[in-house]
C-alpha cells in the first residue's frame, strides 16, 4: 500500500463569529441571576462599567422595537446573527433536532426504563441520580429529576405546581386539592405525578406528613413489612407512651417495637436539610405574565433584571491626558467594549421578550382554562411566527423561568408534541398531554361492568378528530397506569363482591 501527500485548493463559504458576537449569542441563554453575575464580573475589569442589579425600567411586549440602532457594524450583525440563528456551532445541541429538544424521544423512554431497572451505567446512577449534591439547591436538583423522569408538557407543568409548594424540610406544604386547582387538572392527575415525584432522591421527599415520610423511606430501604406499616400509622401512639395499644394495633411484642423503632431512627424526617436552601424557594422568575385588560401581557423582571451604566465623564477625563498614548489606548478599547454590551443587553432583552410574548400567544388558553389546554408547541412553530431560528429560541427557551398566574414554570415548559389529526382538522392535532387527559376521562366514566376495550378507546378519540394507533393508547394507560379493560372488570368484579 502507497502512501502520497498532496496539496489541495478549496473554496468555502462560511460564517465568522467575532467574540463579541459570540459573547452577546451566549448571553441569550442566561437566567437574569446569571447574566447579574457575568456583567458584575466584567465590570471589574471594564472601570467605565457600571451594574445595577435592580432597574427601575419596566420593558414590555409592546414596547419591542424591530431592531437596534447604532453606529456599530457589529450591532447590525449581532441583530442578523441572532435573527439567523449565527453561531450554531457553539450550541451542544446544534446538530439535533430542534423541534424535539423539550419531548423525550422513544429511545430516551428505553433508557429510562433501563434506569430503573438498575440496567444503566454506573456512572449515571452513582454520579447523577442516587447521589445528590449538596452544594446545590433542592429545587436545582429535583428540576434535573424532573427532565429525566417526566416526559409529557402536562404533567411538567404540575411537577412545577408541586416544586413551588415544596418545603425547606422536604415536604410538600400546599394540599394536593389546591395545586389540582391551580393547574385545572383532576386530582388523580397531580397524585399520579406526586407518587412519580415521591421517588426522588432522596427518599422521603415530597411527603404530605412524617408518616408518609417514613413510609417513603422504608419502601426505598425494602423493609416495609405489614408490622412497620402499622407501626408508622400509628406514631400518634408512639408520641403518646401508650406502648401497649401500639403493640396491640401491631400485633407484636415489646422486642419487635424496639427493633422497629430502632429502624425508623435511621430515617430522615426532614430530607430537605440535607441541601442548601437560598432565601428564595425557587430561582426568581426572569420573565412574568399577566392577563391585561386588552390581553396578556409580558415583561422583563425588573427585580433580578440587570442595567448596564457607561461613566462617560470619567472617559472624556482620561480623553484630555494626551501625553498617555496606552492610557488612551486602554480607554478607548475599555469604553467601546462597555458601550458594546449596554447594546448587547438590550438586545438580549428584546429577543427574550419577542420570544416570550409569541409562546404566552400560542398558550393562552392554558393559562386561562389550565393544563387540559395546553396546545401542541415546538420550537420550529415560534420561530416562524417570529422570523427567528430555532437555534435562537432553543436558547433563550432552555434556562428561563417565567411566573404567570398559575405558578412559576420554564419556559420550555410550554413545548410539547403534538399528535397527528384528521385531514379536516386545521389545528394540526392535539398535544399528547390533552390526549392523555381525555383517555383518563373517558375511562375514568366508563361502566365497570362494561370497561373500554383499547380499540373502543381509539374509536372514541377519532371521533374527537386526532388520529390515535392502538399500541398508542395501551403505551398511554402504562403511563398513566391504568390496568387493561380485562384488568379493569375482573376489579370491578371482586369490588361488587366485597
Amino acid at each position: 500500500m502507497q502512501i502520497n501527500q498532496s496539496m489541495r485548493l478549496k473554496q468555502k463559504q462560511s460564517m465568522v463569529m467575532t467574540p463579541r458576537l459570540q459573547q452577546a449569542i451566549r448571553m441569550l441563554q442566561m437566567s437574569n441571576i446569571d447574566l447579574t453575575q457575568y456583567l458584575s464580573d466584567l465590570a471589574l475589569e471594564n472601570p467605565f462599567l457600571e451594574v445595577d442589579a435592580n432597574s427601575d425600567r419596566i420593558e414590555k411586549t409592546d414596547n419591542i422595537s424591530d431592531e437596534v440602532v447604532s453606529s456599530d457594524v457589529e450591532v447590525a450583525s449581532l441583530d442578523t446573527a441572532i435573527q439567523d440563528g449565527g453561531a450554531i456551532a457553539d450550541d451542544p445541541a446544534a446538530h439535533s433536532d430542534f423541534e424535539n429538544r423539550f419531548e423525550s424521544a422513544e429511545s430516551d423512554q428505553v433508557w429510562r426504563a433501563e434506569l430503573s431497572s438498575g440496567n444503566a451505567s454506573s456512572d449515571w446512577d452513582t454520579a447523577s441520580l442516587t447521589v445528590a449534591d449538596r452544594s446545590e439547591s433542592v429545587y436545582t436538583y429535583v428540576n434535573k429529576q424532573i427532565d429525566l423522569m417526566i416526559e409529557n408538557a402536562g404533567d411538567r407543568i404540575i411537577a412545577q405546581l408541586l416544586l413551588e409548594a415544596l418545603q425547606p424540610s422536604g415536604w410538600l406544604g400546599k394540599p394536593v386539592e389546591d395545586i389540582a386547582a391551580n393547574a385545572g387538572v383532576a386530582l388523580e392527575d397531580v397524585e399520579r405525578v406526586l407518587s412519580i415525584m415521591q421517588g426522588f432522591e432522596p427518599a422521603g421527599l415530597f411527603a404530605r406528613d412524617l408518616t408518609e415520610c417514613l413510609t417513603i423511606q422504608a419502601k426505598d430501604a425494602k423493609c416495609l413489612t405489614d408490622d412497620l406499616k402499622l407501626f408508622l400509622d400509628n406514631l400518634n401512639l408512639l408520641a403518646a407512651g401508650e406502648m401497649r395499644a401500639l403493640m396491640r394495633k401491631c400485633k407484636c411484642d415489646e422486642i419487635r417495637i424496639q427493633e422497629m423503632l430502632r429502624l425508623i431512627r435511621g430515617f430522615n424526617p426532614k430530607p430537605g436539610e440535607v441541601f442548601v436552601f437560598a432565601d428564595a424557594r425557587i430561582s426568581a422568575p426572569d420573565l412574568v405574565a399577566f392577563k391585561g385588560e386588552d390581553g396578556w401581557i409580558v415583561e422583563l423582571n425588573n427585580s433580578t433584571l440587570p442595567a448596564i451604566k457607561i461613566d462617560e465623564s470619567y472617559s472624556k477625563m482620561i480623553a484630555k491626558r494626551k501625553d498617555e498614548k496606552e492610557t488612551q489606548e486602554y480607554a478607548l478599547q475599555a469604553i467601546s467594549s462597555a458601550r458594546w454590551l449596554k447594546r448587547a443587553l438590550e438586545q438580549r432583552n428584546s429577543t427574550t421578550l419577542l420570544i416570550t410574548a409569541e409562546i404566552v400567544k400560542q398558550q393562552a388558553a392554558f393559562l386561562e382554562d389550565g393544563v387540559n389546554s395546553l396546545k401542541p408547541l415546538l420550537l420550529r412553530d415560534v420561530a416562524k411566527e417570529i422570523s427567528m431560528h430555532e437555534s435562537t429560541v432553543s436558547r433563550v427557551t432552555t434556562g428561563l423561568m417565567i411566573s404567570t398566574p398559575r405558578g412559576s414554570f420554564p419556559l420550555k415548559s410550554f413545548f410539547s408534541v403534538a399528535l397527528a389529526g384528521s385531514e379536516s382538522d386545521s389545528e394540526g392535532g392535539a398535544s399528547a398531554a390533552a390526549v392523555r387527559q381525555m383517555i383518563s376521562k373517558m375511562i375514568a366514566e366508563e361502566d365497570p361492568k362494561h370497561p373500554l376495550s383499547d380499540d373502543a378507546i381509539v374509536a372514541k378519540v377519532t371521533e374527537s378528530g386526532i388520529r390515535l394507533a392502538r399500541r398508542t393508547v395501551a403505551k398511554y394507560r402504562q403511563i398513566l397506569k391504568i390496568p387493561s379493560s380485562a384488568e379493569r372488570r375482573r376489579l370491578a368484579r371482586i369490588s361488587n363482591f366485597g
